[in-house]
């Protein structure tokens, strides 16, 4: 008897720490609130006298407007659970993008950019497409795929052409192609396409990355480059000059010191920005009507890969800009004030 009470204590106390364990897996991997000397504060009198804004909903969801016209960079919203993500099929919510249609006035918006097929960045762009029939949609043949899975009008779609600017009003905006973050046991996905038109509810494995690109803004003079993914093709930026740089450094504390150096030296110490803005570094799990967290220590140390880019920053006298709500952002450079 005692053998088997002992056995049975032994495995209760496995269950527990088990657990305990993914308990603390699921948890923010860090506090916004350390980090509150680089997040911005909004300033009425800069936002209203700034041209050109940018808004931040997560991931590398990102909106600029110059008053006239919108460019929306891969416009993810719907942001499904971890466990529909993990356990359902995964699907747009009408509701929500009707809702920020509504709420961000996207109905200006010309053109949605989506630097590759992920979920996390392309699964809201049928319903997008269907909601803004006057608003095209460019990326890879696999995002078009998603499109046309939505059934989107082929007039409504526009392919990738890198290194070909197009013009959306005052907007110049040219692809440049990209490598995604180093694949996981999830994203084992680098390289492939999606074939055929997707339709929805699909599984998030369904959604094949297809080939990333990054988007290099242009407006008035002021230079934005937005990179949504930690992996860097070399010398690919060597002859570009940003003014901002929006960054991504998912999964940067989990990659080796020599490749968070070589990523590091072929984005900012390459470009010299004024200013660089981390992104894709918060819980896409999240609905997007909630402050935004850092990502579960499951998937990144993003308390870590703060500090590693806040790091090389400030040794090349670059500010780093911590966008934490969407809240409008001033992108002409006499209004980037310290945050």
């Amino acid at each position: 008897m005692s053998i088997k009470k002992g056995l049975l204590v032994s495995l209760g106390l496995v269950i527990l720490c088990l657990v305990a364990g993914i308990v603390f897996l699921l948890q923010p991997s860090g506090q916004m609130s350390d980090f509150q000397k680089w997040q911005y504060q909004a300033s009425e009198k800069s936002v209203s006298t700034s041209k050109l804004k940018v808004k931040f909903f997560g991931v590398s969801t990102l909106l600029f407007d110059d008053s006239k016209t919108q460019i929306l960079i891969d416009g993810f919203f719907s942001r499904p659970s971890l466990s529909q993500v993990l356990f359902q099929k995964i699907q747009s919510q009408p509701e929500m993008i009707q809702r920020m249609i509504q709420q961000q006035h996207l109905q200006r918006t010309r053109a949605i950019l989506v630097t590759h097929s992920h979920y996390d960045h392309a699964l809201d762009i049928a319903e997008l497409g269907k909601q803004l029939p006057n608003t095209k949609i460019i990326g890879s043949n696999s995002t078009l795929n998603i499109a046309r899975g939505g059934a989107i009008p082929e007039q409504q779609l526009i392919q990738v052409q890198p290194l070909q600017p197009f013009t959306f009003g005052e907007f110049k905006v040219t692809a440049i192609p990209s490598q995604h973050t180093p694949p996981t046991a999830v994203n084992n996905d680098l390289g492939e396409e999606i074939s055929q038109p997707l339709q929805q509810p699909s599984r998030f494995s369904e959604f094949k990355e297809g080939h990333s690109f990054d988007y290099l803004i242009e407006h008035q003079g002021h230079t934005v480059l937005v990179k949504a993914s930690t992996g860097a093709i070399p010398d690919q930026l060597k002859n570009l000059n940003v003014n901002t740089l929006f960054l991504g450094i998912a999964q940067l504390s989990r990659q080796s010191t020599e490749f968070q150096q070589d990523y590091l030296d072929q984005t900012l110490k390459t470009l010299k920005p004024k200013v660089v803005v981390p992104i894709h570094w918060d819980d896409f799990f999240k609905p997007v009507d909630q402050p935004l967290e850092f990502l579960p220590y499951l998937a990144d140390n993003t308390d870590k890969s703060l500090k590693i880019l806040i790091q090389a920053a400030e040794q090349q006298k670059t500010q780093v800009v911590l966008l934490s709500q969407p809240v409008s952002y001033p992108l002409d450079p006499a209004l980037q004030s310290q945050p």
